[in-house]
């Protein structure tokens, strides 16, 4: 995983030489028609993205002042008959540097990754994220805890 991630933020750098420190939701929203993510916004800073099979992956901007946002976070929820239990989940969170795993208040098993992007980053690194976790995060994590699209 390390070697892939490392491959696809060099190719990320590679490919997008613009420099960001931050994106708009309207740049966000760029992104995601350049990358074919099909989408919805659901709010001024948040989108609902369809990727790994699923149509709830939430992308969130966060840290906003005034329209730009330093911080992108990638997330989903998987309701399963039994949860996760905490074992399983720390065992994602120990083994995984990229992401994290967490149940919420309804038993809900979340798999989230933040993205900063205020020390400035390619949008070639942008691009890299949402495909490093569609490709990678999103189908080792339902593997991880036994859910099935």
């Amino acid at each position: 995983m390390r070697l892939f991630l490392a491959a696809w933020l060099a190719l990320g750098l590679a490919l997008g030489q613009s420099v960001v420190r931050g994106l708009t939701p309207k740049e966000a929203e760029g992104l995601l028609q350049e990358a074919q993510i099909p989408y919805e916004k659901t709010g001024p800073w948040e989108f609902r993205l369809e990727m790994a099979g699923l149509k709830k992956v939430w992308l969130s901007l966060d840290f906003c002042q005034e329209d730009r946002c330093g911080v992108l976070t990638l997330g989903a929820g998987f309701t399963l008959e039994a949860p996760p239990d905490l074992e399983t989940l720390n065992a994602w969170n120990r083994e995984r540097r990229l992401s994290r795993a967490y149940l919420d208040p309804s038993g809900a098993a979340w798999v989230e990754a933040d993205l900063d992007l205020t020390g400035g980053v390619s949008l070639g690194a942008v691009r890299a994220f949402l495909d490093l976790f569609a490709e990678e995060i999103l189908p080792d994590f339902m593997e991880h805890i036994g859910f099935e699209p």
